[in-house]
């Protein structure tokens, strides 16, 4: 490791290196180190550095990635020496103290084979119109392009079979001679949805390790086709569910869904506290139905929360009837104002996870 003193090497500090890594992204992500809360501590002693990350990861590959980022963005503030210490993080609320020789509920996460990113789309409570964004926003990504598929894991009230016009999709969903799940299509976009296995009423019983298992097996039982973002609407809440997903499958990311009202943002507040505790980086907040109700909380509690703020869902009756027949906004009116809201959100959800349409790109090249 290299040891040579840059002359202002005396103006390194832990505030400096701690600004620095805000300009040190996640591998295969555009959000820095910092705003998605993995730096645990900094240390400064005499130029050298030790820098101490929390993350579930245990992929070799991303931790030599973060290593030589982190050494090149801080030997040119005058580090002599740079060590990178990953440890845990620290555990969810919502799980329970492990017993010793407990194994480790992490220790099985996989990475989904087929599907580049799965980005989770949560709230603090019912009633945001988080199933509403979940639909659009995946049908958005696919208008643009992506190959994007939704996977329905409320499995309190799963409300994708409707929202998509699949209610008979029980009687439709098969299994592979491998037993896997064949998804359905719906609008071009394959679904999976809790709704097409559970009988009515039933998930109401359903505690603890029932939800960890089911939610396990369903995740990582379906034959997805080749994609590039799985989108997972979750049930509202900070329960079991977001719990059993990312202890199951890597997650590239989560979107909060709000409303203006101060009792919607406050649960907003715990949703990101969730995600934050099980290492899922938070790739922003968007506001559904702003207008009438108000405008702008989505947008301050982004900035409270040092995430970014992906928009405004405006408030449309037209929405909720256009879910009731199954042929949702995206597809019924995507020239309109909330179509293109969808489309906004997805082109900043896009933007999180390293993409960006061709056509502004040679739009810029042209002027």
């Amino acid at each position: 490791m290299r040891t040579d003193h840059p002359a202002d090497a005396g103006a390194l500090t832990a505030s400096v290196v701690s600004d620095a890594l805000r300009r040190v992204p996640y591998p295969g992500l555009t959000r820095d180190l910092v705003s998605f809360g993995m730096v645990e501590h900094v240390s400064v002693c005499d130029a050298r550095v030790k820098v101490t990350l929390g993350l579930h990861t245990r992929d070799a590959i991303v931790i030599a990635q973060l290593e030589a980022s982190i050494d090149a963005a801080l030997r040119p503030l005058g580090a002599a020496s740079v060590a990178v210490d990953v440890v845990a993080p620290k555990p969810a609320p919502a799980a329970l103290p492990a017993k010793r020789g407990t194994p480790d509920p992490w220790a099985d996460q996989v990475r989904l084979a087929r599907a580049r990113h799965v980005i989770a789309v949560g709230a603090g409570k019912g009633g945001v119109g988080k199933s509403t964004v979940a639909v659009n926003l995946a049908l958005a990504l696919a208008r643009d392009g992506l190959r994007a598929g939704l996977l329905d894991a409320d499995i309190y009230g799963p409300s994708l079979p409707i929202l998509l016009g699949i209610e008979d999709g029980a009687s439709r969903v098969r299994m592979s001679e491998d037993k896997h799940i064949l998804p359905l299509e719906a609008h071009g976009v394959p679904i999976i949805s809790f709704g097409f296995f559970l009988g009515e009423g039933s998930p109401a019983i359903w505690r603890g390790p029932m939800v960890s298992k089911a939610v396990k097996q369903f995740a990582r039982g379906v034959a997805w086709p080749e994609l590039d973002v799985l989108v997972v609407d979750l049930p509202p809440g900070t329960g079991d569910v977001p719990l059993s997903l990312a202890q199951a499958v890597a997650l590239s990311g989560a979107v909060i869904v709000t409303q203006p009202p101060r009792v919607a943002v406050a649960e907003a507040r715990k949703a990101a506290d969730m995600f934050h505790a099980l290492e899922v980086p938070l790739l922003g907040i968007v506001e559904n139905m702003s207008g009438p109700f108000g405008r702008g909380a989505g947008e301050t509690v982004a900035g409270e929360l040092t995430i970014p703020f992906l928009g405004e869902i405006p408030f449309d009756e037209a929405i909720v009837a256009e879910g009731d027949v199954g042929v949702p906004t995206m597809i019924a009116r995507p020239g309109s104002e909330a179509g293109m809201a969808f489309d906004h959100l997805a082109r900043a959800v896009a933007a999180s996870l390293g993409w960006e349409r061709v056509e502004e790109n040679l739009a810029q090249a042209e002027s």
